[in-house]
């Protein structure tokens, strides 16, 4: 992959990746998903595997005191997926799961830009603080599989926060002759701190804990 950065004043202002080829898998393909029912769901490739929901069909307005129900659901959607809709990847073979729930929020025009305000699931229940770069390359395969992005179109993802990534179509491409795209993310990141982790050998909880009021109770695979 290759990475530029954009720099002033000696620091680096943004960020810029060419993802690797991304696409869309099953479009509009219905879910049966326990304590819910049947919604219909995308699934796409952009360097993770994704199941796609939209958020109105969830009842959601993507607000922040959404975002633990946001979590509980998107783990179920992605259990449901891997149970009923099951993943490959074209070129490797042992890619045969979903990771993580994207839930999109309406497509929309934010400062010029093709938009849409989207919260990524990370196991065992929360949300990615970021756009999830991703996850917006997996949504810009399944708009372009749709029609309505094109090669040289942007895009702005934004979070359940409101941090920004913009996406950008580099070029079509394929993958072992599934269409597909090459998307570049731009961003910016600042570093919170420098983190030093050990593992004693006699530590009885090498893999560390969860209880109930810490962390939501697992629901996905």
């Amino acid at each position: 992959m290759e990475v530029r950065a954009f720099c002033k004043d000696g620091k680096a202002e943004r960020i810029t990746l060419r993802n690797v080829p991304s696409f869309a898998g099953r479009l509009q393909a219905p879910l049966d998903v326990p304590g819910l029912g049947k919604i219909t769901v995308d699934t796409a490739y952009g360097g993770d595997s994704f199941v796609m929901a939209s958020a109105e069909s969830l009842g959601f307005k993507m607000a922040p005191d959404e975002a633990r129900k946001i979590a509980e659901m998107g783990r179920k959607i992605v259990a449901a997926a891997n149970e009923q809709l099951p993943f490959s990847h074209p070129t490797l073979p042992d890619w045969r799961h979903y990771s993580f729930c994207f839930v999109t929020g309406p497509l929309e025009t934010v400062d010029g830009l093709l938009s849409s305000r989207n919260s990524c699931v990370i196991k065992p229940g929360k949300l990615d603080r970021s756009p999830t770069g991703t996850g917006c390359s997996a949504l810009m395969a399944v708009l372009h599989a749709n029609g309505m992005m094109k090669a040289g179109d942007r895009f702005l993802g934004r979070s359940i926060i409101d941090s920004r990534f913009e996406g950008r179509i580099a070029e079509e491409s394929s993958v072992n002759g599934k269409r597909a795209i090459v998307p570049e993310i731009s961003g910016r990141a600042w570093i919170s701190g420098h983190t030093t982790l050990l593992l004693d050998p006699a530590d009885p909880w090498p893999q560390g804990y969860r209880i109930s009021d810490t962390w939501p109770i697992d629901s996905g695979g």
